[in-house]
Formats: structure tokens, sequence, C-alpha cells
């Protein structure tokens, strides 16, 4: 199933941002309060430790990495603080979690069944699907832009050129589009949902289509494909 964020996008704004892509010799990397984190080989293949921000800039992920596969602990968190922990146990097709959300430690495995992986308390009772559902989706995280809203706001008023001539009234609305963000962060098909004028439409989404890698959709610390919505508003200041 294709996740879907949405995103409401202004022209005029005003952020901090975090941390910037560096790129050498087709590696990657970024840097973020003097650490060098985020880093892909000249393979594409991510190493290291790597750190997810929602594109509200708060912290979302630390995951380690070793030939594009997590390893070790995964920590989640909300509002910047610990919310759960998950970690390969060596030897065994388990997974130990971690929930701190409920005021006390909840604790137990996922384990591998005949047909799919379990959550099971540290007494191996299976959880209630409720249970489930808040577990699975603290363990997944929408794409992201990287720098959050603030450098998404800035590539949209650096790049969308407003499509109007010096004799014609201003154009207010919003486009809304929808893209595909794919797994190894590039954009996808991009669709318009709805708008208000034919040219800022078309300005939208030729905009969007010509946007830099987003950092994709991640479950369990691997990348899966995901579309946004996005609604970009037409506003004379």
């Amino acid at each position: 199933m294709i996740a879907i964020a949405r995103i409401f996008v202004l022209i005029i704004f005003t952020f901090i941002c975090i941390g910037r892509l560096q790129v050498t010799s087709a590696q990657t990397y970024e840097l973020a309060g003097g650490d060098t984190i985020n880093r892909t080989d000249t393979s594409g293949k991510k190493q290291g430790i790597w750190k997810y921000w929602d594109n509200n800039l708060s912290l979302a992920l630390v995951c380690y990495y070793k030939e594009d596969n997590p390893v070790g602990k995964q920590t989640y968190y909300q509002k910047n603080k610990t919310i759960m922990e998950l970690e390969a146990l060596k030897g065994k097709s388990e997974i130990a979690w971690k929930y701190f959300g409920s005021g006390k430690l909840v604790q137990g495995r996922l384990r591998k069944g005949k047909r799919k992986f379990e959550f099971v308390n540290v007494k191996g009772k299976k959880l209630s699907r409720k249970e489930i559902l808040i577990l699975t989706d603290l363990m997944e995280l929408d794409a992201s832009y990287i720098g959050g809203f603030y450098e998404l706001f800035s590539y949209f008023k650096a790049h969308i050129k407003y499509p109007k001539a010096p004799d014609e009234p201003y154009r207010e609305g919003i486009t809304e589009v929808s893209f595909v963000v794919k797994e190894n962060g590039e954009i996808g098909e991009v669709r318009l949902i709805s708008g208000f004028d034919i040219d800022c439409n078309e300005a939208t989404l030729e905009c969007v289509r010509s946007m830099p890698r987003w950092r994709p959709a991640i479950k369990m610390g691997y990348a899966f494909e995901s579309m946004v919505k996005v609604p970009v508003q037409f506003k004379q200041r």
C-alpha cells in the first residue's frame, strides 16, 4: 500500500534549517551539529549513523546502517523524546521492542511467524490489534524534504515562476498537486488534484517535477515508495 502524506505550503516563509546535503565523488552525506551523518557510499548504499527529521525539524528516528540494511538499535522519537526502540536479537529471527509512550515501559518481541511477524509481550502473549497499530504507526515515517519546511518553502519561492504579464491583475488561489516519492527519494509521477488558473497550475507542476530528491518514507529502517500531497498558495503580498 502506498502511504500518503499531506504538506501545506505557502510562498512566504521563515524557519530554521538543520542540515545541508553534501556530495563528494558520488557519495553523499549531511552535516548536523558538526557531525557527519546520513552517508551513502559510491554505490548509493546507506552506511553508518542516519538521523531522520520530520518536516517540522523534529527528530524522528536514529538508525545505523551497513550496506543499506539497518543494524543494531533503532530509536524512534516524538517531540524529540524517545518513544520506541527496536533491536534485532543476535542469532534469532526476532526483534526486541520497547515502548515508552504509556507512562511506563512496555516491551516484548516481534517474532517471525509462519506468514508474517507477530507482536508479543515479554510473556509471549500476542498483542491486540489496537496495540499493534500503535506500535506499527510509530515505525513508519512519512517522506520528508531535506531541511524540512524551511528548505521546501525556499525551493518553491525561488523556483515557481509566477505567470503574470505586467498589465494583468494578480491571480490568487491554491493549486494542489500530488507526487510519488520513490524509494531512492526521486520524484515520480506528478498529478494536478485541483487548481484555479491554467498557467499557475502548470507553473506549480513544472516546479514539483524539478524538485531535488526527498528523503523517502521509512518503515522499520527500510525505504518505501509513497505519495505526497502539496497545496501551494498563490497570494499577493
